[in-house]
């Protein structure tokens, strides 16, 4: 019976480690109450971008293609794109980016963990379809 509870609280541990509280609101992202990142949707809402905080430096664009059906990350200051089926968007992209690594909880972008990331997570959708075709 110990060894059940004691894994329950380990597993409710371990999750409430990566339970951020993200917030939107007015072109600005929040993290457990706290300013970090700004944001803007362009495209009619098909493209989410991420800023650092008070600045017009780009860290991430989200590219939603309907068409497609698919989402386009694009790192612009690695120079590095990655393409998958529509999961995460807004405030679950930002908890995702930070689960993964690539932002923390004040804002910092992490560079070293796009290259594992796009490794990870790139589905290569467009590649496929070009071969098929």
């Amino acid at each position: 019976m110990k060894t059940k509870l004691t894994i329950i609280l380990l597993l409710f541990l371990s999750t409430a480690a990566f339970a951020q509280k993200i917030k939107l609101k007015k072109g600005i992202i929040y993290v457990n109450k706290k300013e970090v990142l700004s944001y803007e949707k362009k495209s009619y809402g098909n493209e989410f971008v991420i800023y650092e905080l008070g600045t017009k430096n780009e860290l991430i664009i989200d590219i939603f293609n309907p068409n497609g059906n698919y989402q386009k990350i694009f790192f612009p200051n690695q120079k590095k794109s990655m393409e998958m089926r529509p999961k995460y968007w807004n405030k679950s992209l930002i908890k995702w980016f930070i689960e993964q690594g690539i932002l923390d909880v004040n804002g910092n972008f992490n560079k070293d963990k796009v290259d594992i990331f796009i490794e990870k997570y790139d589905e290569k959708i467009t590649e496929r379809t070009i071969i098929r075709n």
